[in-house]
């Protein structure tokens, strides 16, 4: 899978026309739809979008659901497809679910932290922390152009949490070279691990949640 940041938002407009129709009497000429493309006529910003009617399975009521994809990666994207969610939102828009770490958002957050100044409010919206079977591991990193992290469910879950929190918001502020055998202390009272890359095989390469840039594995030194 090419790398990608893609949301879905479920919408109470239930077809294209309706949906062009609130863009404008809400933003006017701001955004618009050209094609496949979503664009912010202001920055020339875009994004692809793909608009799918369907039926709420609570309802039974028609609605649509709308994909928004960067091809580009990093923080500024994440930053673009933020705004752009959070527009669809303020015309009946109902939540926004991260296709690309299976993550979901209610909008009141999202319209909260999606043009947050804290780095860990708008990495929080794109990655999630997942407990496996035999590991903790992060989902999402990908979206920022970076790997995620992993650690052996060995570790005290609440430890894993901070560790691996703290390590991407890490890699996210600092951008640091980092090198397999490389060791990482969260503060001076945590335990020292070291650092591994490897390659993500908790997804399938063809997944939207595979991380191309792999994993880090960090083990107690």
């Amino acid at each position: 899978m090419s790398n990608q940041i893609v949301v879905s938002i479920p919408i109470t407009l239930n077809n294209r026309q309706k949906i062009a129709n609130a863009l404008w009497d809400k933003y006017g000429t701001d955004y618009l739809f050209i094609g496949r493309v979503f664009q912010e006529t202001t920055t020339n910003q875009s994004c692809a979008i793909e608009i799918i009617q369907t039926i709420d399975p609570m309802t039974e009521c028609d609605q649509a659901i709308i994909y928004l994809t960067s091809h580009d990666v990093g923080y500024q994207a994440c930053l673009t497809i933020a705004r752009f969610a959070q527009v669809l939102l303020n015309i009946g828009g109902i939540a926004v679910k991260i296709e690309s770490a299976e993550l979901t958002h209610k909008s009141n957050k999202w319209l909260s932290n999606y043009n947050s100044q804290d780095v860990f409010e708008i990495y929080s919206l794109y990655v999630g922390l997942i407990e496996g079977e035999d590991t903790y591991y992060s989902c999402g990193m990908h979206n920022f152009g970076k790997a995620d992290v992993f650690i052996g469910a060995r570790e005290n879950i609440c430890l894993a949490i901070y560790v691996m929190n703290v390590f991407n918001y890490y890699r996210l502020t600092e951008s640091p070279i980092l090198q397999d055998k490389h060791t990482f202390q969260p503060d001076i009272e945590s335990p020292t691990y070291q650092m591994k890359l490897l390659e993500d095989r908790e997804y399938e390469a063809t997944s939207l949640q595979y991380n191309p840039f792999g994993r880090w594995y960090l083990y107690r030194c």
